[in-house]
């Protein structure tokens, strides 16, 4: 009796596993939406309303956007110049790594006149928006993988164990 319980919940392990490594996909991918589409709503007020980017970093963009918006917005409140307030915000951001090379490009190019601003921030929610619809493509395929590989291995340890 304790055997079959053991090798049940060492096959609920694997399913735990299962689902914190999948919820940690759609967390990223959840922020990289989150990001493009505040990207997308920064250039539209720079455009329309001349809105100055410090009072656009102090604005709330969506629960994956703003904790990345208010490390940048501090730093610029603080006096460090908006090129590298955007660099230490980007390390703070629950990304990959590429892309959060990708965010600290961009701000290199915030530098620049309302046009090149906005032609920065439309890149950019583009790339993130490429790169959600890639990862969707695939995340059928990595979910059947990753259900697999954990299924199997809780399988292997409980008959190896019993």
């Amino acid at each position: 009796m304790l055997r079959w319980l053991g090798a049940g919940l060492i096959l609920c392990g694997g399913l735990l596993a299962r689902r914190t490594l999948l919820e940690s996909d759609r967390s990223a991918q959840r922020t990289r939406r989150s990001l493009a589409a505040a990207f997308e709503a920064m250039e539209a007020e720079i455009r329309l309303l001349l809105t100055p980017m410090p009072a656009l970093l102090r604005r709330s963009y969506g629960e994956g956007a703003d904790a990345f918006f208010a490390q940048a917005s501090g730093a610029l409140a603080e006096g460090v110049p908006l090129a590298q307030a955007w660099q230490a915000a980007v390390r703070t951001v629950p990304l990959p790594s590429d892309d959060r090379d990708a965010l600290a490009a961009l701000g290199q190019r915030l530098g620049g006149g309302e046009e090149s601003v906005c032609a920065a921030l439309s890149l950019a929610a583009a790339a993130l928006r490429k790169r959600c619809e890639k990862i969707d493509a695939a995340q059928p395929q990595k979910e059947r993988l990753t259900t697999s590989v954990c299924i199997s291995i809780s399988l292997f340890l409980a008959i190896f164990l019993m």
